[in-house]
């Protein structure tokens, strides 16, 4: 079985399904939650991928959903993420954060360093929480942090723009899945300088009901097409 180096998820359907099952919205956020962490826990327990990115809020979530669901998710976070924490550590596992933090309150933030602080290992397993992040968004801080280091831009390599941006030299993104790809198949500007090569998954399922058995068909396709990826050979 060939697995992905990097997996990254577009969690994508928690309104359409809280709707649709008359529940309201932190119900299926919650329920979201522990689909993922049963996703995490298969990926680090199970199979060789060494990093595994998930999307939180995109910065179009931020700008435009009600902040008391900003707040309730991050509440929600930490009142819940005591598990994923033991696991994180007990499987050497490390936590980072990529995204714009300015956006985000002190307190969710400095959580969020502690988390990272708290997992730090000697190893190269990642899992990647992307929180109010946008593509556009990414490249725009990407340049204005190579223009502080008074970059010549004439002279600019591929090394010196992929670690301006936020994931620096971690693997490049093999397999993108995003939840309720019926309604949505597109990357939304996800990671698009990490994705040019990765297969795209999306499934119909909404992300309260992406369960690990749904995840292993995403593995099982990408085992399929690995023998095939030539990269333009």
């Amino acid at each position: 079985m060939i697995y992905p180096k990097h997996v990254a998820v577009i969690p994508d359907g928690n309104r359409t399904r809280a709707k649709a099952n008359g529940k309201d919205l932190p119900q299926a956020y919650m329920t979201s939650y522990e689909k993922a962490l049963e996703v995490i826990k298969y990926t680090f327990t199970y199979t060789d991928t060494k990093v595994f990115t998930l999307r939180g809020l995109s910065t179009e979530n931020t700008k435009n959903r009600p902040r008391e669901e900003f707040n309730f998710l991050m509440t929600m976070y930490k009142l819940i993420d005591s598990e994923l924490d033991d696991f994180l550590i007990a499987n050497k596992v490390n936590f980072k954060t990529i995204g714009d933090l300015s956006a985000i309150t002190d307190d969710f933030k400095e959580y969020l360093t502690t988390k990272e602080q708290r997992t730090k290992c000697d190893s190269d397993r990642y899992l990647i929480f992307a929180v109010n992040y946008g593509g556009r968004d990414e490249i725009i801080r990407g340049i204005k942090k190579l223009n502080a280091q008074n970059i010549d831009f004439g002279q600019i390599t591929e090394d010196q723009i992929s670690n301006a941006l936020d994931l620096g030299n971690y693997p490049p993104i093999e397999l993108v899945i995003r939840t309720k790809g019926d309604e949505a198949q597109r990357t939304s500007g996800f990671m698009s300088r990490r994705i040019g090569y990765a297969e795209l998954y999306f499934t119909a399922k909404k992300c309260p009901e992406f369960e690990v058995k749904d995840y292993e068909e995403s593995l099982k396709r990408f085992n399929a097409m690995a023998e095939k990826r030539n990269f333009g050979k």
